[in-house]
């Protein structure tokens, strides 16, 4: 199944000055290797505070907290803060992050809470719903969640803290709708069928004609029920319109609730949206700007509006390819945007797109190699350089590998060097190596160091893998967007440069 990254939202520029109470005492030991930069503590309402990170992976520090509520924090992930609180952070045998201390207690049941899903439905070791939960019938299945939630939120009621409780309870409720929407997509599914239908993806020999026809039965064999449109009208209804969509408490606080408010905003984009979707499959224009559209006849919250206004505009700098639209769109937004950081940020993007198109200098790099050296771009001047920016949880990303693997082969004594540049973060280096080696990748494998903030990818604005791109030998980007290793044009490409 596809797997979720859920992450908190960039944040806006603190307004408010810190609440004049007891401050909160964070303290702990991370459990990634070589972690020494300061952790970011952030929320939605514009916090970015930082924690200093000793050598050894320990941190301490007294946070003046701006407000009470769910925070970011780098590494470990969601906590919960309140003025007072002297929460201590370990991992637990399971390897995952536990809390002592005062605040432990809301802490602790916000993982426990979610983690009670199996004992409900089957799930399997990532957390996503197991095969016997995609075969459930829909009665059983709501049932189930909707005893779920009860559950988590009895946990919640031991807290002494009200706001907690509340904000807890709601986003427990909007996992339960994630979980609802999951169950929904991929209901009657043969996830070993799905698992081969991927794999005949990823390796399939698209020039075979016969390909197009296997695609379409093992995409028809994997689905062994189907729901009937009085199932599928009460799931929609329960996961994505029976409810509020300009909640800005909510937003500011639960994680899950954004993420299903960007659901919604997504799904409708092939029904009430469906014009501007349709008119986005042929113009390249529009289709970066398809979410801003929406967001703005969705949401009239000012405080969610001019967030998703931002991060509509972010989205569709980092896309457009066309400088008079570019253009338009990033004055548009200057002229009436306020906040600082927001406006910090869409400069930068804008100065990005501007400074690292096709005919301009490359920016270098230098990054690690599966044997720990260092490599920089500056060492493969003279050549063409062929840079593919993937990730080992990518599925669209290790479909290209086969296609890549040839094209390596065919250009394997001309004049171009391949990169495959993963954006896996640190902790997952381990899994990046395994995967290099299990699969004998070819080419130079690097891994970047701070993955998707990593400086080559933030210039580049890479906000969605894979992307490829070429360089020419004089150091200069030929294509910041290049062509996939699927698509043939790629090879008449390099012939035509004389590679």
């Amino acid at each position: 199944m596809k797997k979720i990254i859920l992450t908190l939202m960039p944040a806006v520029l603190l307004s408010a000055t810190a609440l004049a109470q007891q401050p909160a005492t964070l303290s702990g030991k991370l459990n990634g290797k070589d972690i020494t930069t300061p952790l970011h503590l952030k929320n939605m309402t514009g916090a970015d505070l930082l924690v200093p990170v000793n050598g050894d992976g320990t941190f301490k520090a007294n946070i003046a907290l701006p407000a009470k509520g769910f925070y970011s924090l780098t590494h470990v992930g969601q906590v919960y803060l309140e003025p007072g609180y002297q929460l201590e952070i370990t991992t637990g045998p399971d390897s995952a992050y536990r809390f002592s201390g005062k605040g432990s207690l809301e802490n602790n049941a916000v993982t426990d809470a979610r983690k009670a899903l199996s004992a409900f439905v089957s799930t399997d070791a990532e957390g996503q719903l197991g095969q016997e939960s995609l075969y459930m019938p829909v009665p059983e299945f709501t049932s189930k969640i909707d005893a779920f939630v009860k559950a988590g939120q009895q946990q919640f009621a031991q807290s002494p803290s009200a706001f907690f409780r509340e904000m807890a309870g709601k986003d427990l409720l909007y996992y339960s709708k994630y979980q609802l929407a999951h169950y929904s997509l991929y209901y009657g599914t043969d996830l070993k069928k799905q698992e081969a239908f991927f794999k005949l993806m990823q390796s399939g020999d698209r020039k075979d004609t016969s390909f197009s026809r296997r695609m379409e039965e093992a995409a028809m064999s994997m689905h062994v029920k189907r729901l009937d449109s009085t199932e599928r009208k009460l799931l929609d209804k329960l996961s994505l319109t029976d409810w509020d969509k300009n909640d800005a408490a909510l937003f500011q606080q639960s994680a899950w609730y954004r993420q299903m408010v960007d659901q919604y905003l997504s799904v409708i984009q092939y029904s009430k949206y469906r014009h501007l979707f349709e008119t986005s499959i042929h113009n390249d224009n529009m289709r970066p700007l398809i979410g801003l559209h929406i967001s703005r006849g969705e949401i009239t919250n000012p405080f969610m509006l001019e967030y998703f206004t931002y991060a509509g505009t972010r989205n569709a700098l980092k896309m457009l390819h066309d400088k008079p639209v570019r253009d338009s769109l990033y004055n548009s937004y200057i002229a009436t945007a306020k906040h600082p950081a927001h406006l910090k940020e869409i400069r930068e993007i804008y100065r990005n797109a501007n400074t690292y198109g096709d005919n301009m200098p490359a920016p270098d790099f230098s990054y690690e190699d599966i044997n720990g050296k260092k490599v920089a771009l500056k060492d493969l001047r003279g050549k063409y350089v062929y840079i593919d920016v993937w990730a080992t949880w990518c599925g669209p990303c290790k479909m290209e590998i086969p296609h890549l693997s040839k094209i390596e082969e065919q250009y394997a004594h001309k004049n171009i060097r391949f990169v495959s540049l993963s954006v896996d973060t640190r902790a997952d280096k381990g899994k990046w190596k395994d995967f290099v080696q299990k699969e004998k990748l070819k080419g130079i494998q690097l891994l970047a160091d701070k993955d998707f903030q990593s400086d080559f990818i933030q210039k580049f604005n890479i906000n969605a893998i894979p992307r490829f791109i070429l360089i020419g030998p004089d150091g200069r980007i030929i294509s910041a967007d290049a062509l996939r290793p699927s698509n043939p044009a790629l090879k008449t490409q390099f012939d035509k440069l004389g590679i």
